[in-house]
């Protein structure tokens, strides 16, 4: 005959505390110290206790799970497949707390707030997680209107504060574009994602700063929209190549225009060495390249911006002030991805 299932209370017997403390300790509460904390926790592993959902959602209406809204073009063909890191962490940041992950697609023919609706109208989910903001974001703005939790990957214009992780993309094109202006160029496209996002806007700031910053004028024409794809920035720099031939430098988004940014120059006939020509790119997967073509990287690790969402989440499930749950993460500059090896220089 199986050992009854150990509960609450048989913790709380076991470790002579009280239910309440057990309960509060199993969810990190801030009003626990920290070793009792962790002496629930090793109890709990030891007697191999799971909560009871259902008794759960009975006595406080939670469902212990948390979904997080997957933008599903992003990931098709020419799909970027860092998000697959992202939610591995946040799974695993979360089943501490007895937390589920849910994934939610976001597919083309829907608008960015069906799903957080759906989320919301049929209690999914005690918290939602969303990415792809704009400044005016409706997203956050209904789950704001309706004191619901979320954490947003990307940040807004909204006045009120809320939880967020973003990069620090402002920062990172203008290390980029101050490092190619120092290294000589002057003409250097920013190519940026078309979607209004907020992360576009920063880019063109960070862009528009290192050139004031150097004293030189920005050009306009060598500001480029293209959707993610590795075809679109391919045709976008080889359009780019034809209209003005003096561009030396590709300041792209991330690994898709990176690749697309590749295929046109070789497919116009040029050599990022021969030729000058540099490719700045942006991302959350480690790669190395494959061919002789240079380009400068800055990478941060989707698996650390997983691992944030999921500590963002349960502290506002928990009651932690939102405006005390905003980080911005630096980017690291890999210098050539020719050389570049995971293990040795990122420790990973």
């Amino acid at each position: 005959m199986a050992a009854p299932r150990a509960n609450l209370k048989t913790l709380a017997e076991h470790l002579g505390l009280s239910v309440t403390t057990v309960s509060r300790a199993l969810k990190d509460g801030p009003e626990v110290r920290p070793e009792t904390i962790a002496k629930v926790k090793a109890a709990a592993a030891e007697f191999g206790y799971v909560p009871n959902i259902g008794g759960v959602h009975l006595r406080t209406g939670r469902t212990m799970k948390i979904c997080s809204i997957l933008y599903a073009p992003e990931v098709g063909d020419y799909g970027d497949p860092a998000f697959l890191a992202q939610v591995e962490s946040l799974s695993n940041g979360l089943e501490p707390a007895f937390y589920n992950l849910m994934v939610l697609a976001q597919t083309a023919g829907q608008a960015p707030l069906d799903p957080v609706r759906k989320v919301l109208d049929q209690r999914l989910a005690d918290a939602v997680i969303f990415s792809r903001t704009q400044p005016q974001d409706a997203r956050a703005a209904y789950c704001l209107e309706r004191d619901f939790p979320f954490v947003s990957f990307g940040r807004t214009a909204l006045p009120t504060p809320h939880a967020y992780i973003d990069h620090d993309d402002e920062g990172a094109v203008f290390d980029a574009v101050t490092a190619l202006i120092r290294d000589g160029h002057r003409r250097i496209a920013l190519l940026n994602p078309t979607g209004g996002l907020t992360y576009l806007g920063l880019r063109e700031q960070g862009y528009r700063r290192a050139f004031e910053a150097a004293g030189l004028p920005v050009d306009p024409a060598l500001l480029r929209l293209a959707p993610l794809s590795v075809r679109a920035h391919r045709e976008a720099v080889m359009a780019l190549l034809a209209e003005a031939p003096s561009v030396t430098a590709f300041v792209g988004a991330n690994q898709m225009s990176v690749v697309g940014a590749l295929e046109a120059i070789v497919e116009t006939g040029r050599d990022t060495g021969r030729d000058g020509l540099r490719v700045v790119g942006f991302g959350g997967m480690p790669f190395r390249m494959l061919s002789d073509q240079k380009v400068v990287y800055y990478y941060q690790p989707q698996r650390r911006v997983g691992a944030l969402l999921a500590e963002h989440c349960l502290a506002l499930l928990n009651g932690a002030d939102p405006a005390g749950l905003q980080t911005v993460l630096p980017y690291t500059r890999i210098e050539d991805l020719r050389r570049f090896r995971i293990n040795e220089e990122l420790g990973e």
